[in-house]
């Protein structure tokens, strides 16, 4: 077998002169800060291995951060044909870590699992605790709590398109590591891209994954109304299947504490940009659990993001900001 070695260490060095790229492009882009003596924040990469297998990845520490005092952590999940740089470019959510103070990784899918560098989603394997995928992620979460000053209860994951699949399975089989999750253009936990089971059954399913840790957990949906990857109907299996996992997850009995059907719903519009509708699902306590943005005549990508990427879609509400939005109004119990 050829020594993976040499392969390794371009692709490090690669690494470094994409994320002090990036570091330029976001002090171009990011709003000038109002002390003229400002400390500046810090990225870092590293290599995570574990029995799971081997991912790269890479983070930023706000300048705001001091040891010994906690701070959230944000997980983010790049899609399909991107990869950790890209997808940190996309979303700006480095610039965003140094504006509203919490901690962000980027763990990066090899080409050699996936050589579209999609997330493997589909397999059995990456659908369960401690096991592939699910198991690498969760790894390099907890190697930045053992790094960090890590708030146990504001750890949140985020992801687009197949890292939004990924994003929904994290949320399902580490509710003790998660507080809450978003997903753009992802879909519902053990996918069924055919639509032939119902969302009730895959709630089921989510809510036998989490066992003994079975619990709530919010979730923030994004989806375009005219994406031709993923049908625009997925948002609502998604909202459909985390009803009934929250509504099994407060009493294990399905008797309508959380429903799918939205308590209220909202237009809005974006200035000089789309329009959408904006969705809330409620606890019969009166908790917010699931928020849905529908966003009118986006196709797949993310919302909000960076001209400079495919993917990105600036005409539409700001995906990033309204994240960390839901995920600070939803702190772990």
């Amino acid at each position: 077998m050829p020594d993976p070695t040499p392969t390794r260490r371009v692709t490090t060095r690669l690494r470094r002169l994409a994320t002090t790229a990036l570091a330029a492009v976001l002090a171009l882009t990011a709003a000038p800060a109002a002390p003229a003596k400002a400390a500046s924040g810090s990225y870092f990469y590293g290599t995570y291995t574990s029995l799971a297998g081997t991912r790269d990845y890479h983070g930023y520490v706000p300048s705001s951060y001091r040891a010994g005092t906690p701070m959230p952590l944000l997980v983010a999940l790049h899609g399909c044909t991107e990869n950790d740089v890209g997808f940190d470019l996309l979303t700006g959510l480095s610039a965003l870590a140094e504006r509203r103070g919490f901690l962000v990784v980027f763990p990066d899918q090899s080409i050699l699992a996936n050589p579209a560098q999609c997330w493997n989603w589909p397999l059995s394997t990456n659908q369960h605790r401690g096991w592939g995928e699910p198991s690498i992620i969760a790894g390099i979460t907890n190697l930045m709590r053992s790094r960090y000053t890590v708030d146990a209860k504001r750890i949140y994951a985020t992801g687009v398109s197949a890292g939004g699949v990924m994003s929904v399975i994290m949320g399902v089989t580490y509710p003790d590591l998660y507080a809450a999750v978003a997903t753009v253009a992802g879909c519902e936990y053990e996918c069924d891209v055919l639509q032939l089971r119902s969302p009730d059954q895959a709630g089921l399913d989510a809510w036998r994954e989490m066992g003994s840790r079975a619990r709530p957990v919010p979730v923030l949906i994004f989806q375009g109304t005219a994406d031709l990857v993923v049908p625009p109907s997925t948002a609502g299996r998604i909202a459909g299947q985390w009803a009934q996992t929250d509504d099994l997850a407060i009493d294990g009995v399905d008797d309508g504490d959380v429903t799918a059907t939205p308590t209220l719903v909202e237009r809005g519009q974006v200035p000089g940009g789309r329009t959408y509708t904006h969705k809330v699902h409620r606890s019969t306590g009166g908790a917010v659990l699931i928020e849905q943005y529908l966003i009118d005549g986006a196709g797949h990508v993310y919302p909000g993001g960076c001209s400079c990427s495919l993917y990105g879609d600036p005409s539409g509400p700001d995906a990033s900001n309204l994240s960390w939005d839901f995920f600070l109004a939803h702190p772990r119990p």
